[in-house]
């Protein structure tokens, strides 16, 4: 980000919070509401050799969730993924009051189990995860990833790449911070609900081209023995940035 447009930007974010979360925004003609034609198409095309790297890295989790493959997606994370999740990383606070609340329910040494419990929160926001949508590297900056960037938003930097990871997580593997989106399928329920607020019928809703229901996914990728693994996500919304 540059500084000169960087303050509209946090602005746009306090001022213009997203009224639907269930509904996206049109985005660009390569990013339809379909399947992908291959796996890889939802992979940033302009991202950097090196870059290219984390997101490969990041693939096989993405996928997972999309598929809803919570077993495949838990077994992909790393110690320090595993070791604490609060609910704060599947159903982010919507209110001050929901902060301390999500904060203390948390799980240490997750299993499995409790990971695809927790992943019920998410579906119930935003829908069952259904195809990839796009993802990208945020940034490999260690200052931003650990919160000692020196820059005048820094602070912003980090907030967007890393969120409320952990400071126990150790500064020397935090490797790049990723972001992407995953197209999600409303129950009948929530489409119906969408769907007044609209002024639609279900029909016109579904046939609409604003109408793409999804979620963000923001990913911190950690050195686990030699290995790049997820050491820490949260499930957000989409936004008014997105």
């Amino acid at each position: 980000m540059s500084g000169a447009w960087r303050p509209a930007i946090i602005a746009a974010s306090i001022l213009l919070p997203l009224l639907m979360t269930s509904c996206g925004k049109k985005g660009h003609e390569d990013e339809k509401k379909t399947v992908q034609k291959s796996e890889d198409d939802f992979l940033d095309k302009d991202a950097k050799p090196d870059e290219r790297n984390y997101l490969l890295a990041a693939k096989p989790f993405f996928i997972a969730v999309a598929n809803r493959k919570y077993a495949d997606a838990y077994a992909l994370l790393s110690s320090h993924a595993r070791a604490r999740m609060s609910l704060d990383q599947f159903k982010p606070a919507q209110q001050d009051s929901d902060v301390q609340q999500n904060q203390s329910y948390a799980f240490d040494n997750v299993t499995a189990e409790q990971f695809a419990y927790l992943m019920q929160y998410v579906e119930a926001a935003h829908g069952a995860p259904r195809a990839p949508k796009m993802l990208h590297v945020f940034s490999t900056d260690p200052d931003v990833l650990n919160r000692r960037s020196k820059e005048q938003f820094g602070a912003m930097d980090s907030m967007f790449a890393i969120g409320a990871m952990p400071e126990w997580i150790p500064a020397d593997i935090r490797r790049a911070s990723l972001r992407g989106q995953i197209h999600t399928e409303l129950s009948p329920q929530e489409l119906e609900k969408v769907a007044a607020t609209e002024g639609m019928t279900i029909e016109e809703l579904k046939k609409s081209e604003d109408f793409d229901p999804y979620f963000n996914l923001k990913i911190v990728l950690v050195d686990e023995g030699g290995q790049l693994k997820i050491g820490y996500f949260e499930f957000l919304p989409p936004s008014m940035l997105d």
